[in-house]
C-alpha cells in the first residue's frame, strides 16, 4: 500500500498563479449533471457519500479533493438537483437535512480555499526561486561548457602546431641526411677525378719525343699507353655518371637546392636540398585535427534518432458520464487510473455462509460493501446485509434507511455490492448491469462481486466506459438483451484481494 503523502499532489501547474489554480478547482467542482432517469433517492444517498468522502480527504490532508467534493455537494443540492422531475416528491425531511448540511459546508469549503490559496502562493514563490536557481545553474553550465570548448580548441591548435613542427623536423633530418650522402659522393667523385688527372699527367710526362716509332722509354710500349688511355676513358665515363644519385631525390628539385656555407671551396657542389617543396607535396596527407562540429552534428543526429515522439492520449475513450465523486485530474492520478480497492479474501467466504440458506432454495442473496479510505486507497471493512426480497434470478433491498443510518453512525462509504448466482456462473446479467450502474455512477471505483457456489466461481466486475454509456441511455426494465460487442462489463484491475484482514458482517435480515 502506498505511503501517506504529507500533502496531496496537484496537477495544477505550480507556475500558474494561485488565483488561476483556485479557479480550476472551482470550475471542476461545479461540473455536476443530474440524470433525470435516476431515482431522486440515489442523489440523496450520493450527497451523504460526498460529505463522508470529503471528511476522509480532510483527515488525510488532501484538501484539493475535499474542496472538490464539497463544491460538488453545494452545486448538487443548491442548484442542479432542483431540475430533477421528482425533486418535489422527495422526502422533505431528507431535503431539510441536506440543506442544513449545505449551510455547514459553505464555511468549511471557504476555509479550505483560503488554505489552498496560501499553499499555492508559497508554492509559486518556491517555483519562482527554483526557476531562478535553475537559470543560474544553466548559465553556469553554459559558461563552463564554453570555457571547456575554448580550452579544447586551444589544445587542438597546440597539438596541430606540435605535429607540424615534428613533421617539419623529420623532413629536415631526412633532407640533411640526403645532403650529406650527396656531398660524400661528390667529394669521392672529385677525388677520383683529381687522381685521374694526376695519372694522366704522369703518363704524358713519361712519353719520349721520338715515340713515333711506337716505343716508350723505360720499356713502356704503345700498347701500354693505349691501355692507359682506355683506362682513363673508362674512369672519365664513371666520373660522368657520378651525379646520377642526385636524381634519387628528384631531378626536378635540384635547381632549388642552394649550397651551404660549409661547402668545399672551389668545388662545384650541388645546392643543399630544401624541405619546403617536400612539405607542400605531402600537405594533403598530413593528419588533420577533426572538425569539432562533426561530433556535434553526429550527437545531434543520434539524439534525434533515439528520441521517440511522445504518444498522444486518446481522450475519446474517456466515459461521457460524470461520476459525482470523481476527482478527475485533480485526484493525484494524471492518467485517470482508478484508486485501489482492497477486498479481504474472507469476505466471500463469510458472505456465502450467510447466504447458504437462500442458496439451498436457489434464491439470490445480496449485500452492500462498506469501507473507508486510507492513504488514497479504499478498504472494504464491513459487509452490510440488508432486509431483502430475492428470487432465483434477482434480489432487491428493502428498508434502505437502515443502511444510511448505519453508515452515518460508523462513518462508512459505499464501495459496491455483492450477490450470489445460485444456479448460474459468475457474470453480470442485464438486471445486474442496471443495478450496478448507480453505484459506479456515484463512485467510479465501485465494484460488483458475483459468487457462484454451484460452479465455485467468483467474479469482481465493473462496467466498461462503453457499458456506462449504453446502460445510462437504456430505459428498459427487467431482463432484456444487450449487444455484448464491445463488452459492457469487465474484470476489475484496480482491486486487490488480501489474504490478511477480516470483515465485519452486519446482517439485518433477522
Amino acid at each position: 500500500m502506498p505511503g501517506k503523502l504529507p500533502r496531496q499532489a496537484s496537477l495544477s501547474c505550480s507556475g500558474s498563479s494561485p488565483d488561476q489554480r483556485i479557479k480550476l478547482l472551482v470550475e471542476y467542482g461545479s461540473l455536476v449533471e443530474v440524470d433525470k432517469a435516476l431515482a431522486i433517492k440515489l442523489y440523496l444517498r450520493s450527497g451523504r457519500e460526498m460529505l463522508r468522502m470529503a471528511n476522509m480527504y480532510c483527515d488525510d490532508g488532501h484538501f484539493e479533493s475535499a474542496f472538490i467534493l464539497y463544491s460538488k455537494f453545494i452545486t448538487l443540492f443548491v442548484e442542479k438537483l432542483r431540475q430533477h422531475p421528482d425533486y418535489k416528491l422527495a422526502p422533505q425531511t431528507d431535503l431539510a437535512d441536506l440543506k442544513r448540511k449545505v449551510k455547514k459546508v459553505f464555511p468549511i469549503a471557504e476555509a479550505i480555499k483560503l488554505k489552498l490559496k496560501a499553499r499555492y502562493t508559497e508554492e509559486e514563490r518556491l517555483y519562482i526561486e527554483e526557476q531562478q536557481h535553475l537559470a543560474e545553474l544553466r548559465a553556469a553550465e553554459e559558461e563552463k561548457r564554453q570555457a571547456a570548448l575554448e580550452q579544447q580548441q586551444k589544445e587542438d591548435e597546440e597539438l596541430a602546431k606540435r605535429l607540424q613542427e615534428e613533421e617539419e623536423a623529420g623532413v629536415r633530418t631526412e633532407q640533411d641526411r640526403k645532403y650529406l650522402l650527396l656531398r660524400e659522393k661528390e667529394e669521392e667523385r672529385l677525388q677520383e677525378e683529381e687522381q685521374r688527372k694526376k695519372n694522366q699527367g704522369f703518363a704524358s710526362s713519361q712519353v719520349p719525343a721520338n715515340a713515333a716509332d711506337g716505343h716508350i722509354n723505360n720499356g713502356v710500349n704503345a700498347s701500354t699507353v693505349a691501355g692507359a688511355a682506355t683506362l682513363g676513358g673508362v674512369a672519365g665515363a664513371a666520373v660522368a655518371s657520378l651525379p646520377e644519385p642526385a636524381a634519387a631525390i628528384g631531378a626536378d628539385r635540384l635547381h632549388l637546392i642552394s649550397p651551404p656555407s660549409s661547402a668545399v671551396s672551389g668545388s662545384a657542389l650541388p645546392p643543399p636540398p630544401s624541405y619546403s617543396q617536400y612539405l607542400n607535396d605531402i600537405a594533403q596527407d598530413r593528419p588533420q585535427v577533426p572538425d569539432r562540429s562533426l561530433k556535434k552534428n553526429l550527437m545531434t543526429q543520434d539524439t534525434g534518432a533515439a528520441s521517440q515522439p511522445v504518444p498522444s492520449i486518446d481522450r475519446s475513450k474517456k466515459p461521457s458520464i460524470d461520476h459525482h465523486m470523481s476527482l478527475g485530474q485533480f485526484g493525484g492520478h494524471v492518467d485517470g487510473r482508478l484508486r485501489k480497492v482492497t477486498v479481504p479474501a474472507s469476505l466471500m467466504t463469510q458472505f456465502l455462509l450467510a447466504a447458504e440458506s437462500n442458496t439451498r432454495r436457489e434464491s439470490e442473496t445480496m449485500g452492500i460493501l462498506c469501507g473507508k479510505m486510507c492513504q488514497g486507497c479504499f478498504n472494504i471493512t464491513t459487509l452490510f446485509i440488508p432486509k431483502q426480497k430475492g428470487g432465483h434470478d434477482s434480489c432487491d433491498m428493502e428498508n434502505e434507511e437502515e443502511l444510511i443510518f448505519f453508515q452515518d453512525e460508523h462513518n462508512l462509504i459505499t464501495l459496491g455490492w455483492i450477490h450470489t448466482h445460485p444456479t448460474q456462473t459468475a457474470f453480470l446479467s442485464s438486471v445486474d448491469l442496471h443495478s450496478h450502474f448507480p453505484w459506479q455512477k456515484m463512485m467510479p471505483e465501485a465494484i460488483a462481486i458475483v459468487c457462484s457456489p454451484k460452479f465455485q466461481e467468483t467474479g469482481i466486475f465493473k462496467l466498461t466506459d462503453h457499458g456506462l454509456d449504453v446502460i445510462g441511455a437504456c430505459r428498459e426494465k427487467g431482463f432484456h438483451p444487450h449487444n455484448k460487442n464491445p463488452p459492457l462489463f469487465e474484470d476489475c484491475s484496480h482491486v486487490e484481494v488480501c489474504e490478511t484482514g477480516g470483515v465485519i458482517v452486519e446482517d439485518r435480515r433477522h
